[in-house]
């Protein structure tokens, strides 16, 4: 005879599952034309935000758990406000990242760092420097992930220049990126272009990862833990539920909308990336839900999205 058991996505620091992460598309307007990004990420056609507007929110949002701010375009940091609204974030006693192109002056990193828990560089190979991003890391002295964006055609020099930053700094962990396709809606593949086998090894295998403390910033190890005695909990990174196509979670429930939301780049707010269940409210109006969601996408592709909680019962 069967039974009812429970499965679990959570972090595997379990002080991060009491984190509520906004996840912030600033606006659009970006330097950079990636081929894989979509148009609507780097046209600027949403203009910048009004600085009013973002400083009121970040000092009245108000919930029952450590806040998180991770910052995104577009190329967040050309907007004049961007130190501003770092500033502003920690003020409050919040957590400020940010993921950025680092096509800026090392000088600027150091005027952000003392508001700043962490950042994401991407690292585009069409338009970035690595002496340039050696010298924005160390400089900055901000704990960074390099996000070193892996596309078959270049992926050996990929490699090489991933080997290159790691051995010239001491506070980045240069992580694959795993580039998906989302420009196709509910219709997403995982994969823009497919990796090879010894390809898909390499990135499992991935050895230019540091162990660098990012506790305090919503980023990390996750785990599937099961109410079974019989079952042990499992590691799971993320980028391998990607390649692996294992990101599908219809039927689970998600903690979208309670352990954190989305702030796109009009202003308007969802429960996540995904923006599944529809528009919560904008900047200045909106209710934040208190019950997970029943997840109906097809897939999950998002990072910030794969991180949130998750839970689905079985029958076994």
């Amino acid at each position: 005879m069967g039974v009812w058991k429970t499965v679990k996505l959570v972090y595997k620091d379990i002080t991060k599952n009491d984190w509520f992460l906004v996840s912030w598309t600033l606006s659009n307007k970006c330097n950079y034309r990636c081929e894989y990004c979509p148009d609507i990420l780097h046209n600027g056609s949403t203009g910048q935000p009004r600085w009013e507007t973002v400083e009121r929110f970040i000092k009245n949002l108000k919930v029952q758990k450590d806040i998180c701010f991770r910052v995104s375009g577009g190329e967040p940091t050309y907007w004049k406000h961007f130190i501003d609204m770092a500033k502003c974030a920690k003020e409050q006693g919040h957590k400020f990242t940010f993921v950025s192109n680092g096509s800026q002056k090392p000088e600027y990193f150091k005027r952000i760092a003392p508001y700043t828990d962490a950042m994401m560089l991407s690292y585009h190979k069409a338009y970035a420097d690595p002496e340039h991003f050696i010298n924005v890391i160390n400089e900055s002295g901000i704990n960074t992930v390099v996000n070193m964006m892996l596309l078959p055609t270049d992926f050996e020099e990929a490699f090489k220049i991933s080997e290159y930053i790691y051995n010239k700094t001491k506070i980045a962990s240069i992580e694959p990126k795993v580039i998906v396709d989302k420009t196709s809606g509910d219709a997403i593949t995982n994969e823009v272009v497919t990796y090879t086998q010894q390809q898909k090894d390499t990135i499992t295998n991935w050895p230019f990862s540091r162990d660098i403390n990012f506790g305090d910033v919503h980023r990390g190890e996750m785990q599937l833990k099961y109410n079974d005695w019989f079952k042990d909990s499992k590691d799971v990174d993320v980028n391998q539920l990607i390649l692996d196509g294992k990101n599908k979670f219809v039927g689970w429930k998600c903690w979208a909308g309670v352990d954190g939301v989305n702030i796109d780049m009009w202003g308007n707010m969802y429960r996540a990336d995904c923006q599944f269940g529809g528009p919560i409210g904008n900047l200045e109006r909106y209710k934040l839900p208190t019950e997970p969601i029943v997840c109906g996408k097809s897939i999950c592709s998002c990072l910030s999205d794969l991180y949130l909680k998750k839970e689905q019962v079985e029958y076994e």
